[in-house]
């Protein structure tokens, strides 16, 4: 995989080195977005004082310059501040190569080039109208939406697998177009260190060892004019890369989605369950969640959704249950959409002063260039 990374990021660097400057006239364009917003939010743990909490605060702050060298290939830089507090400067290079229907593309992505550098996602991607083949590091597409879903009360540290995601993917990629039905497979093939949550753990107790991790992770997705549905699970497998006994470890997960679209509305329902088993301890969390969302023109939208949350846990498992309402609509300009949401929360647990209940709200303007 290194000897891989080298190589195309030199094809990528040289083609970038010899092009034609700024100056030259080529296309370069610039887009970004600026995010500040309001808060309000309450918790009250069961047997516990209510927590509130009142916010300004400035979310995602970020712009991309991009530089268009010919119609095979392109360069950018990002600069991105997200809302979780973390800064960097990526650098990304793309080139394409056509013949007929058939495609050849490179991506890389060299991440906060301001420190220690690091790479984001790197590809080859070969494809044409039926057939799709990418290999290396990539995003996944996610399978859910939620409605607006701008703002959702506390989950109680329960979490959410909304989207079915394998943790810092890398491996191969088969995609196949069939008209209306799409299938894509995804075949992780990684090396994960003994920091990563996929690494065993040694019977011994001494600790974690590097672990290789293998499975496949297919999604079928099927459109029949306004319904759409899709169906996504994944099964990996584990082994040390040091030949040592360790403790059982599985990872399984599937999910079933389904939308429809009527006009201006949209309905979609979808349940997906994990199965993850650590030595001795296992778990299943889970989620049913649902929306609707409705365009009410001049670019106002407005939508409620649902989700009940289960930690897995085999005993004094934690349910969760979400209900938000959200609302959208330009702000005096195009470029700028106010997002209105409010929501609750209930969760009901065995466990002591586990449970409780919170609510809120949020007004957030998000400015796009």
């Amino acid at each position: 995989m290194k000897k891989f990374k080298s190589l195309m990021l030199a094809a990528l660097a040289s083609a970038a080195l010899a092009a034609p400057s700024f100056a030259d006239g080529h296309a370069m364009s610039m887009g970004g977005e600026i995010v500040v917003g309001m808060k309000y939010t309450t918790a009250t743990p069961d047997g516990g004082d209510t927590t509130t909490v009142q916010d300004t605060y400035i979310g995602d702050v970020n712009a991309k310059l991009t530089n268009k060298v010919s119609d095979s290939a392109s360069y950018a830089f990002e600069f991105l501040k997200d809302d979780e507090g973390a800064g960097k400067v990526s650098f990304e290079m793309t080139g394409t190569a056509t013949s007929g229907d058939n495609s050849i593309k490179a991506f890389a992505d060299l991440s906060d080039i301001t420190g220690t550098t690091g790479y984001g996602d790197v590809y080859v991607q070969g494809s044409n109208k039926t057939l799709t083949v990418k290999v290396g590091k990539f995003g996944q597409t996610e399978n859910y939406s939620n409605g607006l879903g701008y703002f959702r009360a506390s989950d109680f540290s329960v979490g959410n697998i909304e989207h079915i995601d394998l943790s810092d993917f890398e491996g191969l990629g088969l995609g196949i177009n069939a008209g209306d039905i799409n299938i894509t497979a995804e075949v992780p093939w990684m090396s994960k260190d003994a920091s990563h949550g996929y690494a065993l753990t040694k019977s011994d107790g001494s600790g974690k060892t590097a672990t290789n991790v293998s499975g496949i992770r297919p999604n079928i997705k099927m459109g029949f004019g306004d319904v759409s549905v899709s169906a996504t699970f994944y099964t990996l497998s584990f082994s040390a890369q040091d030949g040592s006994d360790t403790e059982d470890k599985t990872d399984t997960a599937y999910q079933l989605m389904g939308q429809v679209a009527a006009g201006d509305a949209e309905v979609g329902i979808g349940y997906s369950s994990k199965t993850q088993k650590d030595g001795n301890v296992e778990t299943t969390p889970n989620v049913l969640n649902g929306f609707v969302k409705v365009g009410l023109g001049g670019g106002q939208n407005v939508g409620a959704s649902f989700e009940v949350l289960g930690d897995g846990a085999e005993t004094d498992e934690t349910k969760v249950t979400r209900i938000s309402a959200s609302y959208g609509m330009p702000f005096f300009v195009e470029a700028v959409t106010l997002k209105l949401g409010a929501g609750t929360s209930t969760a009901t647990t065995d466990k002591v002063n586990g449970g409780g209940s919170a609510s809120g709200f949020e007004a957030e303007w998000a400015y796009s260039f």
